[in-house]
């Protein structure tokens, strides 16, 4: 599907990247609205080649957003364009599959009002206001009856309606405070759903796909949902998950939340319970005799959870120091390490590890504080690193 397009205006550009925005005089890409991204494609003229990776809309037409992969575009510049027709049917699944979803929470849950959604081409994010808890036992409805809306294959209605008549339909939906006035287009699938949408839609429901709720989050009284439309692959993926999980957890299938329920419970009381212990923990520390601030202690087999809050509050009360706790374990050998850097000390410890490459140590965090594994777990070549990279630093 080709079609012609005449550049009016180079709305921005950068050159270096050869990245435009481009005022079009014609052509289909479709912008964006309804919460969905505009149509991707390609424009091309003699020496000229751009690749399209949004469309927006302007008033005196469409503006393209991209990158110049050969020449430069010219005002006036007649080219050929070309939609990315399989991202544009995907994104037409999706929005439609999002018609189809919200419509089920709203009707089996009054007073869920959709705020708006964001449709992607691997998952559409749905953002949505409930002063109740949302659940899977909602959305998991919501998804059969997608799936029953979808199997039924219905047609799926594009209409343009003045607003004032659009917003009499039965059960319409629409924001409508964000809707000027004129010509409202409202997409409809007769005897399930009305809306006002400036988004792609597929021609049928059947044509959605199967579709597949992948997970929720949120809080009253604000939550969002995500899903996608290729649920086929998917439904094996987690299958084959949960049937892992079920063989490692060892219970009937039908208890299986309520055990790991009970686990994340248990770690819990297990975390509180150690940060109890950890105000008895006094640390063997020593300080290094060869000049600069730094201390240490080693504590075999110990837990870092158990020993970080004690070497906190160790560091909180000397500024000025920094302390590093080793934790090797008693059979491999290796083990965890601690590293923190008082308030006071001057050092930004960020690139240590990068720089210390003899540490052979793997782990992260912030200027001040680090911590990971390493396969040394000498007091003395931990300490010695640390008080170069500190000499290094402040020359």
């Amino acid at each position: 599907m080709t079609f012609k397009a005449t550049i009016l205006e180079i709305i921005s550009s950068d050159e270096k990247k050869k990245k435009y925005s481009l005022l079009l005089d014609g052509g289909n890409f479709r912008p964006s609205g309804g919460g969905q991204p505009g149509d991707s494609g390609v424009l091309r003229a003699g020496g000229f080649y751009f690749l399209v990776e949004d469309a927006e809309k302007h008033p005196r037409g469409t503006v393209v957003k991209g990158r110049a992969e050969k020449g430069a575009p010219i005002p006036g510049m007649e080219a050929e364009g070309e939609v990315d027709m399989e991202r544009h049917a995907l994104l037409s699944r999706m929005h439609t599959g999002e018609h189809i979803l919200t419509r089920a929470l709203e009707d089996a849950n009054p007073g869920l009002r959709i705020q708006k959604v964001n449709v992607d081409p691997a998952e559409t994010t749905v953002y949505l206001s409930w002063e109740g808890e949302l659940d899977w036992e909602m959305l998991f409805y919501a998804e059969r009856e997608g799936e029953r809306i979808v199997a039924e294959d219905l047609p799926v209605e594009t209409t343009y309606l003045p607003k004032e008549e659009a917003m009499k339909l039965p059960g319409v939906k629409g924001l409508w405070d964000r809707i000027p006035e004129g010509k409202v287009r409202v997409v409809q699938i007769p005897g399930y759903d009305v809306i006002a949408c400036s988004g792609s839609h597929v021609s049928s429901t059947g044509e959605v796909g199967s579709l597949f709720v992948t997970g929720y989050n949120g809080s009253a009284p604000n939550w969002e949902f995500r899903f996608s439309v290729e649920g086929a692959p998917l439904r094996q993926e987690y299958s084959e998950s949960a049937r892992r999980l079920h063989r490692l957890i060892g219970c009937r299938l039908n208890q299986m939340e309520q055990v790991v329920a009970g686990y994340q419970d248990e770690n819990g009381r297990l975390k509180k319970m150690l940060e109890r212990a950890s105000q008895y923990i006094n640390l063997p520390v020593k300080d290094y005799d060869g000049g600069a601030p730094v201390s240490s202690a080693v504590l075999p087999g110990m837990s870092r959870d158990l020993a970080a809050p004690a070497a906190k509050r160790w560091s909180e009360a000397r500024p000025d120091r920094v302390l590093i706790l080793l934790l090797p374990d008693r059979e491999e050998g290796d083990g965890s390490f601690l590293l923190y850097a008082g308030k006071d000390a001057g050092v930004d410890f960020s690139k240590f590890l990068k720089e210390t490459p003899s540490l052979s140590a793997r782990g992260g965090g912030r200027k001040d504080w680090l911590n990971g594994l390493s396969p040394v777990m000498t007091e003395s070549a931990w300490v010695e690193a640390a008080a170069s990279y500190m000499e290094r630093r402040q020359a």
